[in-house]
């Protein structure tokens, strides 16, 4: 099975503006950004609750540990989240009606349970083929954030710590090398 294509930050950029003008606006933007700007898998976006994201205050974290039970693993693990994220999550706690924290982050339309990773990821398929990016799947957005985080020069450990991998190794499978990582590689050599 070939892997999931990874996009751009003006794909990324554009993909939020056609979630902005479609149904469930404030979900899907959240579900994507914790996937493109978190590195989330879809299982961990899946299970996550309103509580797991939110301080006591109602602001949101800038790192949550999420339990084993959440986790592709058996071990539980921490993830960061950036501003944008954070906006993003903040937006969509804001929409809801009456929000809890035992509530799912991310709901199916009109429910108030979480996605299974299998019904999550088919609405990931489906947003990405929606806005005209093919090829994409609800890894895309990890894939993507590792890859722009090695273009950008981060160390491959800061990445395993970012998606949450077990191994160095696991990590290479996620990285990409666009055109533009290509072309700055080879100005290295003038």
């Amino acid at each position: 099975m070939a892997q999931a294509r990874t996009i751009d930050a003006k794909q990324a950029k554009a993909l939020f503006a056609f979630i902005k003008c479609n149904k469930n606006a404030e979900r899907n933007a959240a579900m994507f950004s914790l996937s493109y700007h978190c590195a989330l898998r879809v299982c961990e976006i899946a299970a996550l609750t309103i509580g797991d994201v939110l301080n006591k205050d109602k602001t949101i974290k800038s790192v949550v540990f999420l339990e084993a039970t959440k986790t592709k693993g058996k071990k539980g693990r921490e993830f960061f989240i950036n501003s944008s994220a954070k906006k993003h999550i903040a937006t969509l706690i804001k929409s809801m009606p009456n929000p809890q924290v035992h509530q799912p982050l991310i709901q199916p339309m009109g429910k108030y349970k979480h996605f299974t990773a299998n019904s999550l990821s088919i609405t990931f398929k489906n947003m990405y083929e929606s806005a005209g990016l093919y090829g994409c799947s609800s890894h895309s957005g990890r894939r993507s954030c590792a890859t722009a985080l090695a273009q950008n020069g981060v160390s491959i450990r800061i990445i395993q710590k970012v998606g949450g991998w077990a191994s160095l190794q696991s990590v290479a499978p996620y990285l990409d090398a666009n055109e533009e990582m290509i072309k700055n590689a080879l100005e290295l050599q003038v």
